[in-house]
């Protein structure tokens, strides 16, 4: 009986003292922000983030990429100009608003962001269906307007 009490107590003693993991929040609870066309924006220069995978859902368009360094706020900026094809094609890239990254990290900066991409439709009508070309993404995404 003392050795069951033993063990019991240190079974419970040894899991007061064990790392709990970092809890990720939902996607769900992500703040959304508004992708904006922006010429001045799109033509300068800024560190690379490589963008590890996308989904995109309606108008929503979720971003999981790495780069060196905290690029700080990510925003998605698109070009006035928009390629003569059916459905038009927009050229869009990330931009962080961290200047100088460093890339002395082992390891790379994780992170995730969620975008509404109604800004850039080349039409605000219903049904209304433009490619976003994203800079350091081989494919082209069909993004289609809703209201």
């Amino acid at each position: 009986m003392k050795t069951l009490f033993i063990l019991l107590l240190s079974s419970l003693l040894f899991s007061c003292f064990v790392p709990r993991s970092k809890r990720i929040p939902p996607l769900e609870y992500m703040q959304i922000q508004l992708s904006e066309i922006n010429d001045s924006l799109y033509q300068t220069e800024t560190e690379p983030i490589q963008i590890d995978s996308l989904q995109l859902e309606a108008n929503i368009l979720t971003l999981f990429y790495s780069c060196p360094d905290d690029p700080g706020e990510v925003r998605l900026v698109g070009s006035s100009m928009i390629a003569k094809s059916f459905p038009p094609i927009r050229s869009c890239k990330l931009m962080s608003t961290n200047t100088k990254m460093r890339s002395h990290n082992l390891s790379p900066f994780k992170g995730s962001v969620v975008f509404d991409l109604k800004p850039l439709s080349y039409k605000t009508t219903k049904d209304a269906a433009t490619y976003i070309q994203l800079q350091g993404w081989p494919e082209k995404l069909l993004f289609i307007y809703t209201d």
